[in-house]
């Protein structure tokens, strides 16, 4: 016997005469030939009501702390709009800016519509654009690009006019300290039509940019075109197509010896290349030629010479004196240098052209 109590020794012969069936193989693992499937209990009607109140339960719970905490975040003084910073507003004054924001001042700051802010400021027509910023735990950041009046327009009554031909305010005591041009030509025209006549007279004022302050007014012809009235001695001139601001400045330069050349023109034409031609109601004085003393009967004279005193005009210019040609000072710097070429040429009517000026090369010129 061994210590656990079972036989020592070889095995008795009657075991190991047992048949064995040499068809049948043991496999390797000792596992079974089918599986079978452990089936869960199910759970009864009264437990899954339980687990879906448990659901229910936890879900309202936790809604419930997140609007109470909500709640007490939107409540809370601290984050009540107290402060405004504007940047950006030259005309408009902090009070007039916190007026447009309407009832945002003292509000939740987390709770403000920011598009609905920037909406609010850019129904005023001096604001161009608007951007609404928070700055936590109370300060409304707003940053606005003003629009910036180029001009009078006269209407019914005296708008003041932006570079781009939009009415921003009416003339009155509060914009009194704004001394700008008139543009005229507008009155009596709706809709498209005076637009496009306000965008010309805004895109010639902001291509002169600071030379603006030259111009008394403008008026816009039917055509299209400019007439300009100078300040000053009220020099007026005509202008077509941009761009401007090369010929206004040459003329600047010119401007007192064209004014001594032609003290009664009516305007100076600088719609062409190259050229200034000028119109006047009185017709230029004509020097008649000095009348010649008759010869005696039978004397002879010697043949002209042309450029000699006593000499014949030119065949086809009877009595018409020869064009005198004058200089004119250089242009300003940056300009092309001027050069007169002839005096004015008087045609009859009142009108005369007077090639006065080269004025610099421009690419695409009306004429």
């Amino acid at each position: 016997m061994s210590r656990r109590g079972l036989p020592g020794g070889p095995p008795p012969p009657e075991v190991l005469d047992l048949p064995l069936n040499p068809l049948l193989e043991e496999p390797a693992f000792l596992r079974p030939q089918r599986r079978t499937r452990a089936r869960r209990a199910r759970r009864s009607l009264t437990a899954r009501v339980a687990l879906i109140l448990q659901l229910a339960g936890g879900t309202l719970v936790a809604v419930a702390a997140a609007w109470t905490g909500y709640a007490r975040v939107m409540a809370s003084d601290r984050l009540k709009v107290g402060r405004v910073e504007v940047r950006g507003s030259q005309f408009l004054s902090e009070g007039e800016v916190r007026e447009l924001l309407g009832p945002a001042v003292g509000e939740n700051i987390l709770g403000l519509d920011i598009d609905a802010l920037k909406a609010r400021l850019r129904s005023s027509p001096w604001v161009a654009d608007a951007v609404v910023g928070r700055t936590l735990p109370d300060t409304l950041r707003v940053e606005i690009t003003e629009r910036v009046p180029l001009a009078l327009a006269e209407m019914e009554r005296l708008y003041l006019m932006d570079g781009e031909g939009g009415l921003i305010d009416i003339y009155g005591p509060r914009t009194a300290a704004f001394d700008l041009p008139i543009v005229r030509g507008l009155q009596g025209l709706e809709g498209e039509a005076r637009r496009d006549r306000a965008q010309r007279a805004g895109a010639l004022l902001r291509d002169l940019g600071e030379l603006a302050a030259e111009i008394s007014e403008v008026f816009v012809e039917p055509s299209g075109d400019l007439r300009i009235v100078l300040r000053g001695p009220g020099e007026v001139l005509l202008l077509g197509d941009p761009p401007y601001h090369k010929r206004f400045v040459t003329f600047l330069g010119l401007r007192r010896d064209l004014v001594e050349k032609a003290p009664h023109a009516e305007y100076f034409d600088l719609r062409f290349r190259g050229r200034i031609y000028a119109r006047t109601a009185e017709p230029l004085p004509v020097t008649p030629p000095e009348p010649v003393a008759a010869d005696p009967p039978g004397s002879v004279l010697p043949p002209s010479v042309p450029g000699e005193a006593g000499a014949a005009p030119p065949a086809g210019e009877p009595g018409e004196p020869a064009p005198a040609t004058e200089s004119l000072p250089p242009a300003p710097i940056g300009a092309a240098p001027a050069t007169t070429e002839t005096a004015p040429a008087a045609t009859g009517d009142g009108s005369f052209a007077f090639a006065a000026a080269r004025l610099p090369a421009e690419p695409n010129p009306r004429r």
